[in-house]
């Protein structure tokens, strides 16, 4: 089995298809974060739920998919949300940022930042989205270079909609 070791970060319509796909892929330990639970209105773009897990933590439901497709997997769960003392754990190989909001993403990055942990970002909204690696080496640009403090929140999928087979794409290519 593959000794790697993922941290995913969302497990709603990003996170899904970049934890089935790197449970397929063979990646050996995937580390699943979110405080959320699974909601019917979601189910369209959030692949790796169903109607059973309904109410569910979303980690938890993602993890039952996952191990039946991959008994092997090792699977651990963080059922929180992401705050400022967030820290990476030494043994993660890269962490994919799957959330939807500007403070999230500012406090993973500097997480990843003060650990030199690789960072995988992606982000979807209507017809659009967008991925971004960063390496974290000494002298290298993080997401904090793309974006400021002064950054607006922009509306929420439930807001402003999403094309749900987006989120598919770009979690893909965050895989």
């Amino acid at each position: 089995m593959d000794e790697s070791k993922v941290l995913i970060i969302g497990l709603g319509g990003l996170g899904s298809p970049v934890a089935m796909y790197l449970a397929a892929a063979g990646v050996g330990h995937l580390v699943l974060v979110d405080f959320d639970r699974v909601d019917l209105s979601n189910l369209q773009r959030q692949i790796v739920h169903d109607t059973r897990q309904i109410g569910q933590y979303k980690t938890l439901s993602a993890q039952s998919k996952l191990q039946a497709r991959r008994p092997d997997i090792e699977i651990s769960i963080v059922n929180q949300t992401i705050s400022e003392d967030f820290l990476i754990p030494a043994d993660i190989d890269v962490v994919v940022d799957c959330s939807d909001n500007f403070a999230t993403r500012f406090i993973i990055n500097a997480a990843c930042v003060r650990s030199g942990t690789p960072l995988v970002s992606g982000a979807a909204l209507r017809w659009g989205g967008q991925v971004a690696v960063f390496l974290l080496a000494p002298q290298s640009p993080c997401y904090r270079c793309l974006y400021n403090d002064n950054e607006e929140e922009g509306e929420a999928c439930s807001e402003a909609g999403i094309l749900a087979p987006l989120v598919g794409v770009i979690g893909s290519i965050q895989a």
